[in-house]
């Protein structure tokens, strides 16, 4: 995808950077050539590097394939 499709507060699955499995995320930050996303999915191989990175990870724009429906409370 790129960066004008990316909106800021949706959720995306994509493939983040150091991760072995996809997650879903929702986009807090976009930046030049990557967006940081808190991760709201994810696979359990990934559980350790998540916990490391505090539910964080950066994402390139061409690793992030399509969004993702999230069930939220808060919306």
């Amino acid at each position: 995808m790129d960066s004008d499709n990316i909106c800021l507060g949706k959720a995306y699955e994509c493939k983040p950077v150091g991760m072995q499995r996809n997650i879903i995320g929702e986009v807090i930050r976009k930046m030049e050539n990557c967006v940081v996303m808190s991760v709201v999915r994810y696979d359990e191989l990934d559980h350790d590097e998540i916990e490391e990175r505090c539910g964080k990870v950066v994402t390139r724009y061409c690793d992030i394939y399509e969004s993702a429906m999230i069930e939220s409370f808060f919306r």
